[in-house]
């Protein structure tokens, strides 16, 4: 097992009724984590106002690897999916974070399927680049380029507010997100509106 080591982490008290984002950037280099912590910022912008007090950043997560993956040619240090919410999760409820707690890694974090083929077993790895629930999320920004990384992060939140995919109108839970270049909060069709309103006077 993974050994766990929480490198600097501050815990700020909570200022209002409203929820923040509790941001942990997970390995990787340390110069990443002003802009790992950026794309959470960024990514809460494009909800309307209200919804998140704060993205806080509570420091950084040094985690071995799971595996090993290959792809373009090079080989890369990975989490696995089950295993780094897990973790999320345990920390999360160790220190008693009401709001959401998200990683955030450079790394890639893959899902492990495992199928029958009729033969024998295939073991299937897909990429994960964003999981959340109301509590705890993950996002993997590997290979995603800066200018899409705060709309990955923002896809995530949108699930963690129960948000859904949808063909029109195009909003922040369209499944071509990362193809449009400029999304504001009009983009947000009336039921996640509706939804997102419900939610913050929930809280």
């Amino acid at each position: 097992m993974s050994e766990i080591a929480i490198i600097t982490i501050f815990f700020h008290p909570k200022a209002s009724v409203m929820q923040s984002i509790n941001v942990l950037t997970i390995s990787g280099a340390p110069q990443h984590g002003l802009d790992l912590v950026k794309a959470a910022e960024d990514g809460k912008r494009y909800f309307p106002t209200g919804i998140w007090d704060d993205a806080r950043y509570l420091g950084s997560l040094s985690l071995e690897h799971d595996v090993k993956i290959a792809t373009g040619g090079e080989t890369f240090g990975a989490f696995l999916f089950e295993k780094l919410t897990e973790r999320i999760r345990r920390i999360k409820d160790s220190h008693k974070l009401v709001d959401l707690l998200l990683g955030i890694t450079p790394d890639p974090i893959v899902a492990m399927y495992y199928c029958f083929d009729g033969k024998r077993f295939k073991r299937t790895l897909y990429l994960v680049h964003d999981y959340m629930t109301e509590t705890v999320g993950v996002v993997s920004l590997f290979q995603i380029n800066e200018g899409n990384s705060s709309k990955v992060v923002a896809h995530g939140l949108g699930h963690s507010q129960g948000l859904r995919h949808h063909a029109k109108p195009i909003d922040l839970m369209y499944h071509e997100l990362l193809r449009i270049p400029m999304l504001k909060v009009e983009g947000f069709c009336k039921a996640c509106l509706q939804r997102l309103t419900k939610n913050k006077r929930e809280t």
